[in-house]
């Protein structure tokens, strides 16, 4: 390592000049990367509703609804022209209306009344069922909304994903423009120079724009990945250069001068920036190995994210440092932190009462596995035009969720049979079919090729089920398994079924079998870098339970507060958590075990409260800022709870470290020692 710093410092503007042409490179090239706003996209390949959908688009040229649309005091001859505004809409595939159903030349009040007020209502307000393609969605939305006036509304799986997109191309920039200036005022505590906060942004924000734009090689990213990964790496990695800081100074106040204690803090640092690193970076990997594509997704971009981190620190900081160092020097100023000794010296005597702390995490433990779960992106905001639409609509004409079931073709007594089964289900309140729109007795072949695909493929009949039910939740769920039975009697293993509730249902089961498996290698892995990095066996375990242990703490808080958590917010949460504050504990204990060769126990805490607490306060503040600007910027709930559990997760994690490690590290004290390779404890008890 010696070698590595000798070069960095003696080639500081070609590294410079390097990194500055990579930034601007990885800069374009975000800008290009495809990002994915479909959920069901991540859905295994191999689960039942990801297999529906391909046989779908495979047999059917026409998608089944994903958006009603509403326009109000129409006639129904301005309807029918209102259909043919809406088909002409960029991104519609079909529509259906009235004059599916019914021929609108006989006068309405001869027509079946149930089938009438599920499209049209007596003052004139139009109700369509439209399908449309999910690429370009704000697009498509942004036109619906004008076709059915600010009187009317829209709703469905297209504004969902809509504001998923509108919320990743917005809402980041705004993110980032408020974490910069957050960012700058907490660093200024743990800096002695007004520039050295500007080169700690500089060099994490090289470090994303390179992460960012390597993303192409991915060749896409979700859009929750891209609403989240630039933050996180922000918050979870500005502690590396923070570290590198803090060891040049103890070099130059030993006497070493400006070049030769930014080599010895790059030797020196780069170990602890290491071990930091890699604990985060295994976090991370562990949503690798998750079924749910979406753990994969973003597990790579974050610890691609932490490894970039990782090089800047080590080359590009030194090198912008050497280039600013008169005005590093120019501009230094007194510590803007008190002494914490007297703190340390408190926390020291209130050691062992502070253990007590862990009677609270078997229940924490308990309650968080108890949350009420939602396995979508979550609910619209308060106050927002789709969240007014929608309960408008589900208002007027109650909710119609669609259900697509495919079953083989040919077969019409049963699937006669089984249409009138589905049909004496309460939550289901309208089928579409060959068999409901034509009848099974009419041969195909005289049918218009148009109304005849969208119902008969070459090998299947579709049955579309309007449901209602919310698309998610235990009577949703039940009812998707309900259908499934139902189906299963008629068609044993040869048919499909797909839709909202469905996809929902095979995700919540892919992910909640995820759980166990992304914990359980999270722990495995960081336990093992811990392991390396202390060379010791119990020094992990220690580490390991206070971190997990601040975990159940966060995660219990929506359970006893009685409020619902978003599950793919509370299972990457375990793991960036782990990752991100486990270094807290490192750094503690790192400075425990050599504080215990010169001092007593107690007196090795008190020191290490008084040394670390300010340098692990400001990176615990950046995360917990993170976390609160995306709470409270993000319109999507999965961004927004994801925000605020880490925010607190963070602060918890350093109450943890600060207030509960301490008295495990005494109680253990000789039990570390003795399993610590190379430990040598003041064995005087002063």
């Amino acid at each position: 390592m010696h070698k590595v710093a000798e070069f960095i410092v003696e080639h500081s503007k070609l590294l410079l000049v390097l990194f500055g042409i990579l930034t601007v490179l990885g800069g374009l090239l975000t800008l290009i990367v495809p990002i994915n706003y479909n959920m069901a996209a991540y859905v295994p390949k191999d689960a039942p509703s990801s297999v529906a959908i391909n046989v779908m688009a495979e047999e059917f040229d026409d998608a089944i609804p994903n958006a009603r649309v509403y326009v109000p005091a129409l006639t129904l001859t301005e309807a029918l022209e209102t259909k043919q505004q809406i088909e002409a809409a960029s991104g519609v595939l079909s529509v259906i209306w009235l004059d599916d159903f019914i021929d609108l030349k006989v006068p309405l009040e001869l027509a079946d009344q149930d089938v009438v007020a599920g499209f049209f209502t007596a003052d004139g307000g139009a109700l369509y069922q439209v399908a449309v393609d999910l690429t370009d969605t704000t697009t498509t939305l942004a036109q619906l909304q004008q076709i059915a006036t600010p009187d009317g509304a829209v709703e469905g799986q297209l504004v969902d994903l809509a504001l998923a997109q509108v919320s990743t191309t917005t809402e980041v920039n705004t993110i980032m423009l408020f974490m910069l200036p957050l960012g700058l005022l907490l660093l200024t505590l743990s800096t002695l120079s007004w520039i050295e906060p500007l080169i700690l942004l500089a060099t994490i924000g090289v470090a994303i724009a390179l992460n960012m734009g390597s993303n192409i090689i991915l060749g896409e990213i979700s859009f929750i990945t891209a609403a989240v990964a630039g933050v996180l790496q922000f918050a979870v990695s500005m502690d590396y250069g923070i570290f590198l800081l803090h060891s040049r100074k103890r070099h130059l106040a030993a006497g070493a001068d400006r070049r030769e204690s930014l080599k010895l803090a790059i030797v020196e640092s780069s170990m602890a920036i290491l071990a930091s690193s890699t604990t985060t970076i295994f976090g991370f990997l562990a949503l690798m190995f998750m079924s749910f594509q979406l753990g994969p997704d973003m597990g790579l971009v974050l610890a691609k994210g932490v490894t970039f981190s990782l090089i800047c620190v080590i080359f590009f900081m030194p090198a912008l440092m050497l280039v600013l160092d008169r005005a590093v020097v120019a501009t230094s100023h007194r510590s803007l932190l008190p002494n914490f000794a007297r703190l340390g010296r408190g926390i020291s005597r209130a050691a062992i009462w502070l253990l007590l702390i862990g009677l609270l995490l078997p229940v924490a433990y308990l309650a968080q596995g108890m949350n009420d779960f939602r396995y979508g992106t979550g609910a619209y905001p308060e106050g927002s035009r789709e969240n007014a639409d929608r309960a408008f609509i589900q208002q007027e004409f109650g909710r119609a969720l669609p259900m697509a079931l495919l079953v083989p073709r040919g077969q019409w007594g049963a699937e006669h049979q089984l249409e009138a089964e589905l049909a004496a289900l309460d939550e289901v309140v309208a089928i579409t079919s060959y068999q409901t729109q034509v009848g099974w007795l009419l041969p195909a072949e005289v049918l218009p090729q148009d109304q005849l695909s969208s119902l008969l493929s070459e090998n299947y009949s579709r049955i579309v089920l309007a449901v209602d039910t919310d698309k998610e939740g235990e009577e949703a769920f039940a009812l998707v398994e309900q259908v499934r039975a139902i189906a299963q009697e008629y068609y044993p293993d040869s048919f499909h079924l797909t839709g909202e509730s469905v996809v929902l249902l095979d995700m919540k089961t892919s992910i909640t079998a995820d759980s166990i498996v992304v914990n359980g290698l999270a722990i495995a892995a960081v336990w093992l870098v811990l392991l390396i990095s202390f060379r010791s066996l119990l020094i992990p375990f220690l580490l390991v339970l206070t971190i997990e242990g601040a975990i159940w703490l966060n995660l219990a808080v929506p359970y006893l507060s009685g409020k619902y958590m978003v599950y793919i917010g509370y299972l990457i949460i375990s793991t960036v958590q782990l990752g991100a504050t486990v270094d807290y504990g490192i750094l503690f204990t790192q400075h425990y075990v050599g504080n215990r060769g010169t001092k007593s126990k107690h007196e090795a805490v008190a020191a290490t409260v008084s040394q670390t607490f300010g340098t692990l306060l400001t990176p615990a503040l950046i995360l917990a800022s993170a976390g609160l600007v995306l709470n409270l910027v993000s319109s999507l709930e999965v961004v927004s709870q994801l925000g605020a559990v880490l925010g607190r997760g963070a602060l918890i994690s350093f109450i943890m470290v600060n207030l509960f490690l301490p008295g495990l590290l005494i109680v253990f004290d000789s039990a570390i020692e003795k399993t610590t390779w190379k430990a040598h404890f003041l064995r005087s008890e002063q």
